[in-house]
């Protein structure tokens, strides 16, 4: 908790002395559409608990609740706040498009903390917390992000490599809606880049669990190569041996903070991994979209700049 104390107040220290970037994320913002006829807006849910195994019915802006808690830190501005909390509730519409069984598991669905869950991690602050929270999964629950008509895969993460990834970078699928935007501001993250260190011996049994054909040169030298990286700096593939992977594969098979990385061998069969940022880096910067409430942005703005030619419609 200390630590976590201490990250806070560094946050807050470099918002104070970082002057603002630019004066508009969106100078003609989409204005608020009623979804009307041409929507259904779904009132209550049915959540699959994976781990207790209940099946339990909430409504959606207690379902936002659980979310907020589970995926982005309270502390964060309100109006960061209120913007995951739009995102939570876009992407569960979407994956209600798509007929998904919505559970907690972030593997397939969204983070979601029960309340006895969201105590326990939060502690004696929770009840503090909770009326902020509550505030904003209103807010979230009320509207969300629509392009042509449907809702989008309004995806997120902690702290994008100074820009935003797109779709196509991550999933190898082009989303109009999830194209590269500034994020500058989140480099000021006190974590924004990362050196880490992995062995020869588990790159080799994670290769080979994924493809067990993979053969790897003798020597270490020639083991990542061929590194071809976006104009944004994220990685689109390299070569590991004979297997080619992209950057997503990389984030994925090694549980990298960021596909915007680098590999270099140091000696003695280690390898040293540098990454920018933390998550996929497409969609919502959870971190810059607190810098931007900050600044004076408004959630609308927030969303507005992240997700590209988008409107935020009423439910």
């Amino acid at each position: 908790m200390k630590d976590y104390i201490i990250i806070i107040v560094v946050f807050i220290a470099l918002l104070l002395t970082t002057p603002p970037l630019f004066k508009a994320v969106n100078p003609n913002p989409a204005s608020l559409e009623s979804g009307g006829e041409a929507y259904h807006f779904p009132r209550s849910i049915t959540l699959h608990l994976i781990e207790s195994e209940d099946i339990i019915r909430l409504s959606v802006e207690d379902y936002l609740v659980g979310c907020l808690f589970a995926q982005i830190p309270v502390t964060f501005h309100e109006q960061a706040l209120r913007a995951q909390a739009v995102a939570a509730h876009t992407y569960l519409l979407r994956l209600l498009e798509d007929n998904t069984v919505i559970t907690d598991d972030s593997a397939t669905c969204q983070p979601f903390f029960t309340e006895d869950r969201a105590k326990e991690h939060y502690g004696a602050r929770y009840d503090e917390y909770l009326e902020k929270v509550r505030a904003a999964a209103r807010f979230g629950a009320s509207r969300a992000v629509f392009y042509k008509n449907e809702p989008i895969h309004a995806v997120y993460h902690s702290v994008s490599a100074g820009v935003t990834n797109t779709a196509f970078s991550i999933w190898g699928r082009d989303l109009p809606y999830l194209q590269s935007v500034e994020s500058s501001w989140d480099r000021e993250h006190p974590d924004f880049m990362v050196i880490n260190e992995i062995t020869a011996e588990t790159i080799r049994l994670t290769l080979f669990d994924y493809n067990k054909t993979a053969s790897m040169p003798v020597d270490y030298e020639m083991w990542f190569v061929n590194p071809v990286k976006n104009e944004f700096g994220y990685v689109l593939s390299l070569r590991l041996g004979e297997v080619l992977l992209s950057g997503g594969d990389m984030w994925r098979l090694f549980n990298l903070r960021s596909p915007s990385f680098e590999v270099s061998y140091r000696r003695d069969g280690i390898f040293t991994i540098e990454t920018r940022g933390f998550g996929h880096g497409a969609g919502l910067s959870q971190y810059g979209a607190d810098v931007l409430g900050r600044r004076g942005f408004s959630a609308e703005d927030i969303l507005l700049h992240y997700y590209t030619d988008v409107n935020i419609v009423l439910a």
